[in-house]
This record gives structure tokens, sequence and C-alpha cells, in this order.
């Protein structure tokens, strides 16, 4: 199974390439407003460093948000014109689930937990919190849009690993003592290679979205329509 990534719901713009389990090309940059010129010159170098033809692709997994609205439509439209082009599958990545399965390596057992949240602006952050059961990862509640102070309410017992670029300005929220686990940069940046890794285990699900109908997950369209 060979399938190529695309992120671009932040100011990361990258590109992987995954075949059989392994990721073999990893292309991005992480640079403001450079998606819409750089995008295509990334897929094309992470094909031809994976030396896998377009039309050798099985899916093409694409980070569908919640994110930068501008960024999200461009992602969003590459991994359409691949099917448009070549019929390839396309499988639609919850950003805030990709960025999570980065901290897998962060968590000592189940019952632990990692919030992802990505900065909405003001005092606001896109967030979900997942627990960690038979090293997987297990949804609680939808993707949602809150403040800090109602993220740092809603924040389960135990420890927590909290990751993203709003991580942060929660984690100065809490009060002392909460046990926290703070995710590294580098690990808490969104990555083409981790939409690969979740994306190829939604398409051995057989989680195929439909290409045609495909919106990205604004959460809070009208705002970043006037924020981007």
């Amino acid at each position: 199974m060979t399938i190529l990534a695309i992120e671009t719901s932040t100011t990361v713009c990258g590109c992987a390439v995954l075949r059989d389990g392994e990721i073999i090309a990893d292309r991005w940059i992480d640079e403001r407003s450079a998606h819409a010129e750089k995008l295509f010159g990334l897929v094309d170098a992470a094909l031809r460093g994976a030396d896998v033809d377009p039309g050798d692709l099985d899916a093409v997994a694409v980070s569908i948000g919640p994110g930068s609205f501008t960024g999200l439509r461009i992602g969003l439209s590459a991994a359409k014109g691949f099917h448009l082009a070549l019929g390839t599958p396309v499988i639609a990545v919850p950003t805030l689930t990709a960025l999570a399965h980065r901290c897998l390596p962060l968590v000592a057992g189940d019952g632990e937990h990692i919030l992802a949240a990505l900065d909405a602006r003001r005092d606001e952050a896109y967030c979900q919190t997942f627990a960690v059961a038979g090293g997987a990862l297990v949804p609680e509640g939808d993707v949602d849009a809150r403040t800090v102070a109602e993220i740092v309410r809603s924040l389960p017992p135990g420890v927590v690993v909290v990751t993203g670029d709003a991580r942060q300005k929660i984690v100065a929220a809490l009060s002392d003592g909460r046990p926290v686990v703070l995710a590294d940069d580098a690990m808490a940046r969104c990555s083409a290679a981790a939409v690969a890794r979740v994306g190829a285990a939604l398409f051995a699900r057989g989680e195929i979205a439909d290409a045609g109908t495909l919106e990205p997950m604004y959460v809070k369209e009208v705002f970043l329509r006037s924020s981007h």
C-alpha cells in the first residue's frame, strides 16, 4: 500500500509518502502563507524522492482540519486533483487526530490522555481530547473551539499530554501541580508523516471520503474567513 499524505492546516506545508507502513519520503516547510506557491513542488519532490509514480498511489490522505481556512482549501484541492485526474481515493484525516498520534510515545500507559490544541486566535483554541487504550487513540467528544479557560476546566483527571501550537497558553493557565506532559516543538508540529500513518489505518478500514462532496472541517468558518 502506497499513500501520499498532504498537510496544510497550519504554517506547515508538507507531503509524505508511506509504503507498507514505512515513511519513505517526507518534505515540508514551516512558512506562513507559502502553501499555494510551495505545495506542488513539495508533492513532486516527495514522489520523486520515494521513486513513486502518481498513478501507482493507492490513496491520497489529506489533513482536513480544523486550521487555516486558506491552507485547508489548498491541501484539499490538491487531493481532489489526484482524484479527478487519476481516480485516486481520498482519505480525510482529522488534523487533531494526526497531532495526537504523534504524541503516543509520550504516553506512559492506558488511562492517560492527549489534548491536541491549535491556536484559533484571540483566547481560543481548536481542541480535542483523546484517551489512550491499548496504544490507540479514543476520541472523547468532538472537535471544538473553546476558550483557554473552558479547555482547562474540561481536562480529564490524571496525566494529560498537551500538544499543538496552542499548548503553551493552555499550560500557562493550569493551576500548579496539574500533571501534564508538554510536547516539544518538533512533536507538537503538524506533520504529513502523521497524516500518512493515520490515513493508512483509515484506508485499511475502508474509510474513504466522497471526494466530490468533501469539505474541510472548519469548525469556525466565519471566523476563519475574516482572519486568514
